[in-house]
């Protein structure tokens, strides 16, 4: 398992690093890495963020406590209060019995609360809504993975299992959903193959080839559990060669049944036709197998 998240880190490191930018869905790779006759590049402003501390989780448990921290607005998700990491967003399902977690991790500088609303439009008619938070804490306050995968993985398993403990008749640890999108993606990929059990579907917008790193124990474990993917890329977004390789490499590796859609005239970003689009992959992850 070492080899692999080294493998992780280094692919974030040398894919990730030089690519925040100010708003949420312009973090993608460039062209320019894979044609030396690609245009220069604009300069891009780089984001400083500072790491999620004890002392603001001191600072979240003390605002939960007052009157405003207690008060939600109609659409506003729900807290979940997690030890010593940001709290997670939720939404309970719409539909009763025991159901399936989905879960999304937002893209870097993204508001994740803003996010999360966003995907609750689509999510609770299947099932429950989670949203995790990531560790880098932006000066305006908007959230990134810090290109950390083992930190995306803790963090995620760890909000499922707060939530199944808080709801256990309703929610379930295995045979859940990952979502992802732009660096969330990276970090929704490197999860989701070393917890495939508790993640054997997925959807990931904007994927790329240089996340993936199959290999080892979570390879074959991965074989064995994961059922099926979905991947969503705009035509005009810079990586969309990137998602046919990654998609090509799951096919060769025979991990799950994969389904890939190319939006026309869509760049690096969630769909225009959010709704329609989500809730056609949803139904396809979630149908049996």
């Amino acid at each position: 398992m070492r080899p692999l998240l080294a493998t992780g880190l280094c692919l974030a490191a040398m894919t990730l690093a030089p690519l925040a930018r100010a708003q949420e869905g312009n973090d993608a790779p460039t062209a320019a890495d894979d044609d030396p006759d690609a245009p220069p590049q604009r300069a891009r402003r780089v984001v400083r963020s500072r790491m999620f501390t004890a002392a603001d989780d001191r600072a979240e448990r003390a605002r939960m406590r007052t009157p405003a921290g207690r008060r939600r607005a109609p659409g506003d998700p729900e807290i979940l209060e997690l030890p010593n990491m940001p709290d997670a967003y939720f939404y309970r399902a719409g539909v009763g019995g025991r159901s399936r977690v989905f879960v999304y991790l937002h893209a870097r500088n993204a508001d994740p609360r803003e996010s999360c609303r966003q995907f609750s439009q689509v999510v609770t008619r299947f099932g429950w809504l989670l949203c995790p938070v990531g560790p880098g804490v932006g000066a305006d306050g908007r959230r990134q993975w810090n290109n950390n995968p083992i930190l995306a993985r803790q963090y995620t398993t760890t909000a499922v299992n707060a939530l199944f403990h808080r709801f256990p008749r309703r929610t379930r640890v295995t045979d859940n959903v990952l979502m992802g999108f732009s660096e969330g993606a990276f970090v929704a990929l490197q999860t989701g193959l070393n917890e495939s059990l508790m993640f054997p579907r997925w959807v990931i917008f904007a994927a790329h080839d240089r996340y993936l790193a199959t290999e080892g124990d979570a390879l074959a474990a991965a074989r064995r559990q994961v059922r099926k993917i979905y991947f969503i890329t705009g035509q005009n977004d810079e990586i969309v060669e990137h998602t046919r390789r990654a998609a090509a490499q799951l096919r060769r590796d025979r991990v799950g049944r994969l389904e890939m859609r190319i939006l026309p005239g869509v760049g690096h970003q969630l769909p225009p036709d959010f709704v329609g689009t989500v809730r056609t992959a949803l139904r396809w992850v979630t149908r049996a197998p």
